[in-house]
């Protein structure tokens, strides 16, 4: 039981259309027979038996029996195996022309079935269904003596010919197919690998290459962003300032590869206990800025004491095993304070936490956390 395809496609879908096709085709076909019984009465009422009995009631008995076996597999069964659908089309069209063995050109209608194995765009089942009609064509000349007398053999070759030529012009058809499917499956893979490397090239735009943080850029449009929403609605928005204490002298004493690492490892810290709604940066040198969302200063302000606990705590094999600690500033936004001054007051109190002893945190409120 066959549902895909590499090319991507829907046997079980294509299957029923095919059978649609075919009861589509077998309605013109018993609609044609019953146009000709019309005609029949009016101009040859002494054959209208005869022609119910060779040209409808076993003509449409075939084609009603093979459209029920086709609708059982498909519908019932859930067969979508082409070769059968193609195999079902081929006696349709065999049932139509020995209906009607003196209709001239109706064994063009074994090209029918070829045409509905273009939908598969693959060469083996074209070649199949070629060979099933063309078998079909050189039998009904051999068994059906109607077609025989009814079908010079100049006729018979050109209708070989045809059903040949038909076969060449749908192998290119299939080709060229293959060759719009190869040009597009390239140009989608362009397009996947242009869409990655702009991600890659936005995300290395917009975050600090050593810690993986936002960058200075970064923070400053999302700080602007956030002040706006702030001062048209009552959202809650906290400013964090952060300095690495005594970072220098790292770097004179251990290099600033190990500079470095310690900035990394800082961030690392910050960033896990920051929430997904907070924007986290390295603001430049060994300084980093936060932007608390969805918290009250209170909740904020824990969250910054976690970290610089946490800090504190951290040993750092580049610089033997010791220790760094951190200094901060938090101010809270209120209605009408611009940007610059939001950053301002909050670097203000990164100052005095600098001044007043360093790894502690200063804020605007009457009470801090402090060692």
């Amino acid at each position: 039981m066959e549902k895909s395809y590499p090319i991507g496609l829907d046997y079980e879908y294509w299957a029923k259309k095919i059978l649609y096709f075919y009861g589509l085709l077998s309605i013109v076909a018993i609609g044609g027979q019953l146009v000709g019984l019309i005609v029949t009465f009016y101009y040859y009422y002494y054959y209208v038996e005869e022609y119910i009995l060779l040209r409808m009631i076993w003509p449409t008995s075939l084609i009603l029996a093979i459209m029920l076996i086709s609708w059982i597999m498909v519908k019932g069964m859930k067969i979508y195996n082409p070769y059968i659908l193609f195999f079902a089309g081929s006696l349709l069209a065999v049932a139509m022309i020995l209906a009607n063995p003196g209709l001239p050109g109706l064994q063009m209608t074994l090209l029918l079935p070829m045409a509905i194995s273009l939908i598969y765009l693959s060469k083996l089942k074209l070649t199949i269904s070629f060979l099933i009609n063309f078998t079909c064509l050189i039998i009904i000349y051999i068994m059906s003596e109607a077609s025989r007398a009814d079908m010079t053999p100049y006729e018979y070759f050109a209708y070989l010919f045809i059903i040949v030529a038909g076969y060449i012009v749908y192998l290119a058809v299939i080709e060229r197919g293959a060759e719009v499917l190869s040009t597009l499956r390239r140009a989608a893979e362009k397009e996947e690998d242009l869409l990655i490397q702009n991600r890659v090239m936005e995300r290395l735009s917009k975050t600090d290459a050593l810690t993986g943080l936002y960058n200075h850029k970064t923070f400053q449009n999302s700080l602007d962003t956030f002040v706006q929403q702030a001062d048209q609605s009552a959202m809650q928005l906290q400013l964090a300032v952060l300095d690495i204490d005594n970072f220098k002298s790292i770097n004179d004493n251990f290099g600033h590869s190990a500079g470095d690492s310690v900035l990394k490892h800082v961030a690392q810290v910050i960033l896990e206990k920051s929430s997904s709604n907070d924007v986290v940066a390295r603001y430049g040198g060994e300084e980093f800025a936060i932007v608390f969302t969805e918290k009250n200063f209170d909740q904020a302000l824990a969250c910054l004491e976690e970290m610089r606990r946490a800090i504190a705590e951290l040993r750092h094999p580049e610089i033997g095993g010791g220790t760094v600690t951190i200094s901060a500033g938090l101010q809270n936004y209120y209605g009408g304070l611009s940007k610059s001054e939001f950053f301002k007051k909050a670097d203000t109190y990164l100052y005095d936490a600098k001044s007043n002893g360093k790894n502690q945190i200063q804020h605007n409120r009457s009470y801090n956390y402090s060692v």
